[in-house]
């Protein structure tokens, strides 16, 4: 399901900056034959889909987007084992030889 969502994610952002200059750039040249305050017109716009965009994310649900580390209690990851040692670090210091 992450990957699935990442995948969207990046697909709409490399379409939003693909197209992103054309819309924009003709619709500040559309506005600059608006008068009186013609550049209101893009700012506008622009801010209704910015939020348009934030009320959106108000409807992103699901507990499959967490980890199964995930913390609810704490707000974070529980990376660490046992010894109190992070458990990337254990991993790292394996790979190369160390021992602790």
């Amino acid at each position: 399901m992450l990957g699935t969502l990442n995948g969207l994610a990046q697909t709409l952002s490399a379409a939003g900056r693909a197209a992103g200059p054309f819309l924009s750039g003709g619709l500040f040249s559309l506005a600059t034959n608006v008068r009186p305050k013609g550049e209101a017109l893009a700012w506008g716009v622009f801010g209704g889909i910015a939020f348009l965009g934030w009320l959106a994310s108000f409807g992103i649900r699901g507990g499959d987007l967490e980890s199964g580390e995930w913390d609810e209690d704490s707000g974070s990851q529980d990376d660490e084992d046992e010894d109190g040692e992070d458990e990337d670090e254990d991993a790292y210091d394996q790979e190369a030889g160390i021992g602790r």
